[in-house]
């Protein structure tokens, strides 16, 4: 254990001397608290949620209930309802969604957070601008307004990193959750653009590797909202993104023990301890799956 222990802390100071990209799969990560700013206290918090079911193509999913549930919790964390944005099916075209990562993030100042929650399809699509090692892009299935998925109505993790990136002052703090396949990097850390942000990405699945769907939501929404559930039955109102993680992936192997390996990563120096995670409830909080396994 000390030799691991010993290992990561050299990770970590690797990362930040050098200014590289963190990246963690399906393995805990420090939680001790390292914030580059006051805490979750600062600012306000804007979200995006973009969730689809796919429901005019031959491969429909429960992805709706998803967004539906991340709706509630931000209730429940008194994020105010005009900095919730929400959009569902037919209208997650990707032009509207660059639109909306423009509006939502503009409005984002320092100290905010700006949380982008997807919740589709994911794919993997040529890279052509020669930044990915096995040559494949990862790319969010978004929908024309028909409700199809084609080539053109994909959004490349190349684009959306500049979309973000240029949409989002780089003294906000970015947290990014994809509850889709081939998302484990779907942020594209390493591109250019993310040297001067602070940004962290929580994806359900590694690049290769598919998400699961239960019927009522993905598991990797439902793993983070029952690990959000327990700390705040635990009294814990201050916590990193790394502490987070840990917990959605102890709730995974718990409840589904699922084949799919949740990953974090990082923008170029920053790790998880580096942030607070913004959305702990202000009072009682059940998750949808644990009000249904108590019914």
């Amino acid at each position: 254990m000390g030799a691991a222990l010993q290992v990561l802390g050299c990770i970590q100071t690797a990362v930040q001397l050098c200014n590289e990209v963190y990246k963690v799969v399906n393995e805990p990560v420090s939680e001790e608290e390292a914030y580059l700013d006051e805490g979750r206290e600062t600012g306000e918090i804007y979200v995006l949620i973009c969730a689809l079911d796919y429901k005019r193509t031959s491969n429909p999913l429960t992805c709706t209930i998803d967004g539906q549930n991340v709706q509630k919790l931000l209730s429940a964390c008194g994020v105010p309802r005009e900095n919730i944005t929400v959009m569902y099916d037919e209208q997650c075209t990707k032009e509207a969604v660059l639109e909306a990562i423009s509006e939502v993030g503009g409005q984002c100042g320092e100290g905010d957070y700006f949380v982008f929650y997807y919740s589709g399809h994911g794919t993997s699509i040529k890279d052509y601008s020669g930044d990915e090692a096995d040559g494949k892009d990862e790319a969010f299935c978004f929908v024309t307004d028909q409700g199809q998925i084609t080539y053109d109505s994909l959004l490349s993790d190349d684009d959306f990193a500049e979309a973000v990136t240029s949409g989002v002052s780089d003294d906000a703090k970015i947290i990014i959750l994809t509850d889709c396949c081939h998302s484990g990097t779907i942020a594209d850390f390493k591109s250019g653009g993310w040297e001067n942000h602070k940004a962290i990405s929580i994806a359900g699945c590694t690049d290769e590797q598919t998400s699961g769907d239960i019927g009522r939501g993905g598991i990797f929404t439902h793993s983070m909202l029952l690990a959000i559930a327990e700390l705040a039955s635990q009294g814990e109102t201050d916590y990193t993104v790394g502490r987070l993680y840990n917990t959605t992936l102890a709730k995974d192997d718990a409840v589904f023990n699922s084949a799919q390996d949740i990953a974090i990563q990082c923008s170029p120096g920053m790790l998880p301890k580096n942030m607070a995670w913004p959305l702990v409830p202000q009072g009682g909080y059940t998750p949808p799956y644990g009000r249904r396994s108590l019914e």
